[in-house]
């Protein structure tokens, strides 16, 4: 990072830590009517921010250098930084009566036990094996929901929010800069064509998608029309909380790290895809197939743009367009 200005830090995290605040705090009202008055809610926002700053930063080429360099042959040193990431977590439940020890030790477990992972497995010639295992360990206790008591507040499932930002954390900081893995493409730049490919993926799964979502009966159009602030919110959130750090995982890690260990792009692309259907088995109350097979045609579309772009904000902005989609006008 030396040589560069301090503004070109800053501004990639109040790019992104500005409408991400402004998008949760739009949930404000659904949670009560002085949620803003609320300490649970003020304290969840500002561990939220702490959250978005690697989420920010380790987008940038010239971060990643510098934290590569710092903790190239130091183990400890790995593990003492990927260990910074429960402090936000400990500000979390400093709220009086809020603190649960149990709950506690389970994030200093989580963070611990694949922190540990990543540094003691191999990166010589079963290296990708190695980094899809780290990738397991950090997305499984996320998916099954193992750390949803570790945050339950904000209510209603918004907690997750925080969940969700402290595995992506770990995710890029001990796969980008501890194991060094190359071709994930987390970056928030656009290049000229992306926006093309991010709208004909769109439209192409809208046209196989929403017919079979129709036929199965899991679609229905919505009665009346969202409002600007409800697309502007959904957007946000969606992009930020859902495609980022599902692209992310999907795409750059799971589908990537398939495609160097197979050198078959195709097969790496709808293995990913299956992947990423089965994900989204547990989303409702039930499983429910028809969930599965729509993601896992939208897999197909995401990983398609992720291939030709080898970055994750052109798939992320087509899993915003179809998620915002699903949610406004379309689902039941």
């Amino acid at each position: 990072m030396r040589g560069a200005h301090p503004l070109r830090l800053l501004l990639p995290v109040l790019l992104i830590t500005i409408p991400a605040v402004a998008g949760v705090a739009h949930l404000a009202p659904a949670l009560g009517p002085h949620a803003w008055r609320s300490a649970d809610f003020l304290v969840s926002l500002f561990v939220l921010v702490l959250l978005l700053v690697p989420f920010s930063l380790l987008s940038l080429e010239t971060v990643v250098d510098r934290l590569r360099r710092f903790v190239d042959g130091r183990p400890i040193t790995s593990l003492v930084l990927a260990a910074t990431l429960i402090c936000p977590y400990a500000l979390y439940w400093s709220v009086p009566g809020k603190a649960d020890l149990t709950a506690l030790c389970g994030v200093v477990a989580y963070v611990g036990a694949v922190s540990g992972t990543a540094v003691l497995l191999p990166r010589g010639s079963r290296r990708s094996l190695a980094d899809l295992g780290v990738v397991l360990a950090i997305w499984l206790p996320v998916e099954f929901r193992w750390l949803d008591r570790s945050f339950p507040w904000p209510p209603k499932g918004s907690g997750r929010i925080l969940c969700g930002l402290l595995a992506l954390d770990l995710l890029l900081y001990l796969l980008v800069v501890v194991r060094r893995v190359e071709g994930i493409g987390y970056s928030f730049a656009l290049r000229r064509g992306d926006l093309p490919r991010v709208l004909g993926a769109f439209c192409a799964f809208a046209a196989a998608g929403i017919p079979i979502g129709f036929a199965t009966g899991f679609l229905e159009v919505r009665s009346g029309w969202p409002g600007l602030p409800d697309v502007g919110e959904k957007l946000v959130l969606i992009f930020l909380f859902t495609g980022v750090p599902e692209e992310t995982l999907f795409r750059g890690c799971i589908q990537g790290i398939l495609e160097r260990w197979t050198a078959r792009p195709t097969v790496s692309l709808l293995l990913a895809s299956v992947v990423f259907g089965l994900a989204h088995l547990d989303n409702g109350p039930v499983p429910d197939w028809r969930y599965a097979v729509l993601a896992a045609l939208a897999g197909v579309a995401y990983g398609w743009v992720f291939q030709k772009t080898r970055r994750i904000v052109a798939p992320a902005l087509t899993h915003t367009l179809v998620d915002a989609t699903w949610k406004l006008v379309l689902s039941r």
